[in-house]
């Protein structure tokens, strides 16, 4: 009798031993997928400075063109679409013609020239031709577009390369040599890298802009999506 209740005993805390190790291999198995679904939600801090070398932040800065930083959410509200995109190649530069739009900068600058007679001042444009992979919000872009940028901002701008991915927020050109095409800024660029993540183009210098970039420079493409969806719709309200 003692033989066989020994016996039954030895069997439950055999079994209780089982049930208690499935469990710790079970918690371990749960915190080890939850620790590697964070770390999979941002880049490294090592990979980030590592990608930087192909991916550099646009800090550069020119003594004869004036720049002011303006937050991402500010170029949403102007913008007609953001994208995320390819770069297929860079274009020839172009000249474009001021805007004429009174209460825009370049409008005024127009009609003062033109009322003093001296000849309006056509600014170069840095162009790059690429292929629309996805509309985020906005408008309908056709597949393959051109954007730009003024080319007084050369080296302050993003310098893009064939191959690159970008996520930008645009707006259509309005002067005649700018129809179909859309400008683009430093502000609200993010390059794709490692298929899946995004690396900010600008950090800025402001306190505003540095807390949005340092709160989507590395994280997902998928997140900052998200995010862009919920600015835009914000604003359509």
């Amino acid at each position: 009798m003692m033989s066989t209740l020994g016996t039954e005993m030895g069997e439950r805390a055999l079994k209780k031993m089982i049930v208690m190790i499935l469990l710790l291999s079970l918690t371990l198995v749960v915190l080890g997928c939850s620790t590697d679904q964070q770390s999979s939600l941002r880049l490294s801090d090592e990979r980030i400075k590592e990608l930087r070398k192909e991916y550099p932040l646009s800090d550069g800065h020119s003594d004869y063109a004036l720049t002011i930083d303006v937050p991402f959410e500010q170029i949403l509200k102007k913008s007609d679409s953001v994208i995320i995109a390819e770069v297929i190649k860079q274009n020839e530069n172009f000249q474009s013609t001021l805007s004429t739009e009174l209460g825009a900068s370049e409008g005024n600058l127009a009609k003062k020239n033109k009322e003093q007679g001296i000849q309006s001042y056509k600014p170069t444009f840095v162009s790059y031709e690429v292929k629309v992979k996805e509309v985020i919000v906005g408008e309908v872009i056709k597949e393959t577009t051109n954007i730009f940028h003024n080319a007084d901002f050369i080296g302050i701008e993003p310098d893009l390369k064939p191959g690159m991915t970008i996520v930008a927020s645009v707006k259509k050109g309005t002067a005649p040599e700018q129809i179909g095409s859309y400008s683009f800024t430093r502000y609200a660029t993010y390059y794709v890298v490692d298929e899946k993540y995004v690396l900010s183009a600008y950090h800025g210098k402001t306190e505003e802009m540095r807390g949005f970039t340092n709160q989507t420079d590395g994280i997902t493409l998928n997140s900052l999506v998200e995010l862009i969806k919920e600015l835009w719709s914000n604003h359509q309200r």
